[in-house]
């Protein structure tokens, strides 16, 4: 299977689910909670459009990201899949493809690069 031709939509769809299994993942092993209800509310802030969108415009200000990579990030942005989506939830909708992206490309190397950025983001901001 070839990502290149994969639709938008659903790039971002097996993102969101790569993305939410590192962050409980990462929640479970990290974290002091052990309460479900706990390691849920924590990963909130892991999962969360607010989350994604101003992380990946933080990758765009620092330049974490490669022309490939904005390029799948530009176009999971501009695939409209609801008339009253709002900006942030375009851009998460972006940042979810380039991971379902690099998912089917089975590099899981950018993937753990882009998501410790992305702990290190959550932790270092407001979003926590």
């Amino acid at each position: 299977m070839n990502p290149e031709f994969v639709n938008s939509l659903v790039l971002a769809y097996l993102g969101d689910s790569v993305i939410e299994l590192m962050a409980r993942e990462f929640l479970i092993r990290t974290s002091d909670k052990k309460k479900v209800n706990e390691l849920y509310q924590q990963a909130t802030h892991f999962v969360s459009s607010k989350a994604h969108a101003d992380f990946i415009h933080h990758c765009l200000d620092v330049s974490f990201l490669t022309d490939d990579e904005i390029t799948i990030y530009k176009r999971g942005r501009n695939t409209k899949n609801h008339k009253n989506e709002t900006a942030e939830h375009r851009c998460s909708t972006g940042f979810e493809a380039l991971i379902g992206y690099l998912y089917l490309q089975q590099n899981q190397t950018r993937i753990n690069e882009i998501f410790s950025e992305f702990v290190k983001y959550v932790n270092e901001t407001e979003l926590r």
